[in-house]
């Protein structure tokens, strides 16, 4: 009992450390554990990472990576900068055909899927038509984006690993979109407000916690996927109903918990996080933890990619 007690106050301090560091700008406390590669601070993957310490209960030490999200954290992994990490299966696959490091990694469990919100203007964006007599404003219309078909050739402003995602949906659908890279949901939504942008693209799980956020006037609103599509991807419904959002088709994408390949100790050290996860899964789908756990079926979950094989079995005795 006493050695458990100092565990978990050496690793309750190490925490502890870490976050004064975090606010105070000074380096980082050195990881004594597993470094788990999430994304921004309280979005989809970090709110994961921090349900996962909860249900440890300290048995494990687990260290944060802040990334930009799911393409960030495949970088992240390829330059070593984290053991595990949260990635969707389509950055995986695309990534992994320029990346060496990034094909070896392993799937450790299967997880939620992310989806693509497509935010556009719930008042419609007011457009001036030709001028007349090559002087004179021309009349204006207003356009309402409902459904990701209406996006032909229009300005659209992805933010993370939409910044992927949309460009090679671009590809396939031939839409030519005009693309405006952005580093927030914040200014992404802005842009569509101002009419920079005719959507924002933004990458999460359900419900997406900046979505959630926004307020009923706020004058924005979720478009439809409605164009035919294929693996890895799958359309599923969402709801907000903070913006009297209901039943809207959306494009999913399966997340994946992936591993570095280790030959040393941190073979058990990634054995025991999957090993935690079979542990909890229940006490995750039924506790107040994220809704994302609801969706799991099963961390075994069929995925096109090498799995994480646990540890190897011991040299029979000649």
């Amino acid at each position: 009992m006493k050695t458990r007690v100092m565990i978990s106050l050496m690793f309750g301090l190490t925490v502890s450390a870490a976050q004064a560091a975090k606010m105070d700008g000074a380096p980082a406390a050195p990881c004594e554990g597993l470094k788990v590669a999430t994304g921004p601070a309280g979005k989809g993957y970090s709110k994961l990472f921090a349900d996962l310490v909860r249900v440890s209960k300290n048995t494990m030490p687990l260290c944060e990576v802040n990334t930009e999200g799911g393409l960030d954290n495949l970088t992240t992994l390829s330059i070593k900068k984290a053991d595990v990490g949260i990635v969707p299966m389509d950055a995986l696959k695309k990534m992994a055909e320029g990346d060496a490091n990034i094909a070896s990694l392993m799937v450790v469990a299967a997880l939620n899927s992310n989806y693509l919100h497509i935010v556009t203007s719930a008042n419609g964006l007011i457009l001036e038509g030709p001028k007349k007599y090559g002087v004179l404003k021309g009349d204006t219309r207003t356009v309402r984006i409902t459904k990701m078909s209406e996006l032909r050739g229009a300005p659209v402003a992805l933010v993370g690993s939409a910044q992927l995602m949309v460009r090679q949906l671009d590809k396939v659908l031939g839409y030519n979109m005009r693309y405006i890279d952005v580093d927030s949901d914040a200014i992404a939504f802005q842009k569509v407000l101002s009419g920079e942008a005719y959507a924002a693209f933004s990458v999460a799980g359900w419900p997406h916690g900046q979505i959630t956020r926004l307020a009923p006037n706020s004058g924005l609103t979720l478009a439809g996927f409605d164009v035919p599509i294929s693996s890895p991807y799958s359309v599923r419904p969402y709801s907000y109903k903070n913006i009297g959002v209901y039943n809207v088709q959306a494009l999913a994408v399966q997340n994946v918990l992936v591993t570095r390949p280790f030959n040393g100790a941190k073979i058990g050290d990634v054995a025991a996080l999957r090993n935690l996860l079979d542990r909890e899964l229940l006490e995750l789908k039924d506790g107040d933890f994220e809704p994302g756990w609801n969706e799991i079926k099963s961390f075994e979950s069929k995925v096109e990619w090498p799995r994480f094989a646990g540890l190897p079995l011991p040299a029979k005795k000649k």
